[in-house]
């Protein structure tokens, strides 16, 4: 038995209403997954940092991550005053909220004679004077591809 055309459209009525829901359930897991996984690659003795690491999800869209401010010279490296460790170029989305002082990674000022902080004196001017060696620990591109992926294996229509 065939089904009339007004049939059908009564059928398809509502279909899609609760799509919007399910997109954004499905981006919110997806980053949530994605954010273990670096989470899971992070050194050991992060835990302060490693905590703070959060999914930014604005109008279910994932817009990137949030973390401790300091996380993100940990993960591209910070060149010292007098000698530099490794370092990572500043990806441009990074960048657009938390730009390099000069050039494309990060640096501490020579100007100035230690960082601000709560670590104690003499670690502020060590670190000031050597630098932070870069540990990479997120790369944003392949995170962004990481929810996607993720998204679409798991989006159920």
């Amino acid at each position: 038995m065939a089904l009339t055309p007004e049939q059908i459209a009564r059928q398809l009525e509502d279909i899609g209403t609760n799509l919007p829901e399910t997109i954004n359930s499905a981006i919110a897991s997806a980053a949530d997954i994605a954010i273990e996984e670096v989470k899971r690659g992070m050194p050991s003795d992060s835990g302060a940092l490693k905590q703070s690491l959060k999914a930014r999800i604005v109008d279910g869209q994932f817009l990137g991550v949030t973390m401790l401010d300091y996380g993100w010279f940990q993960n591209f490296g910070v060149a010292g005053t007098k000698n530099e460790k490794v370092q990572f170029g500043v990806s441009d989305i990074v960048a657009e909220f938390l730009p390099p002082r000069t050039g494309a990674t990060y640096s501490f000022d020579p100007s100035k004679k230690m960082i601000g902080g709560d670590l104690p004196f003499g670690v502020r001017v060590s670190i000031h004077q050597k630098g932070l060696t870069g540990k990479q620990f997120i790369d944003m591109e392949a995170l962004t591809d990481r929810v996607v992926e993720l998204v679409n294996q798991n989006l159920e229509l």
